[in-house]
């Protein structure tokens, strides 16, 4: 093995305090998805799958789900590979940055959770795990590991979600978020904000990678 790439490899097995910090992340948003789905079943009266299908119509549920995913594999294997590669640990922290930016300043004023309990998951989703996984990407990531090819990493996931909530959305007529109300709004406002949206993850992106870069390797 080259010099060079027995760098990159020990570079790549995380520590023990970043190991212990993901494994806290992912149970904590772990814990706040299963409760959110034990709610919505059982005071609601919600079958499972129907449960399922209304909770990730919110991309904050797709968010999570994939912060408490690949913070669990990067707790558990110890290294950042596979689904805790660099750029899926860069992607799900602009991904859960975005909801927590999103929900902060365009949508917590039209959010009422009517128990205390529901307003600890919903305050786990949209604050405590957006801080909580930029911190650890921050401060506890492999360095120096990106590079502009991971610049698309960061869409599949939130295309996919608008794909799937505007399908849900034109089933049901309720959209999840009123920014992408095709109902209201239109398709073609709808798409405006959709490439919005986009070029938003695109950017966050491209400031991690910029700032990966010039962390030593």
């Amino acid at each position: 093995m080259s010099t060079a790439r027995a760098v990159s490899a020990r570079h790549l097995v995380l520590q023990p305090r970043a190991r212990i910090a993901a494994a806290t992340i992912a149970m904590l948003t772990g814990f706040a998805l299963l409760t959110q789905f034990g709610l919505d079943v059982f005071e609601r009266g919600l079958d499972p799958a129907t449960a399922a299908a209304a909770l990730y119509g919110f991309f904050t549920i797709w968010s999570n789900s994939a912060v408490a995913l690949i913070a669990a594999h990067a707790g558990l294997g110890g290294r950042a590979n596979g689904l805790s590669h660099p750029a899926l640990l860069t992607a799900s922290a602009a991904w859960i940055v975005v909801v927590g930016i999103i929900y902060n300043t365009l949508l917590a004023g039209l959010n009422h959770p009517p128990t205390l309990l529901r307003q600890a998951v919903d305050f786990v989703f949209h604050v405590i795990a957006p801080l909580a996984w930029a911190a650890w990407w921050l401060w506890l990531r492999p360095a120096g590991q990106l590079g502009w090819r991971h610049l698309g990493v960061v869409l599949p996931v939130p295309l996919a979600y608008c794909g799937y909530s505007l399908w849900i959305g034109g089933q049901t007529g309720r959209y999840a978020y009123f920014f992408i109300d095709a109902g209201t709004l239109g398709w073609n406002q709808v798409a405006i904000n959709i490439v919005g949206l986009a070029a938003l993850f695109v950017a966050i992106m491209a400031a991690a990678i910029l700032w990966d870069r010039r962390q030593p390797a």
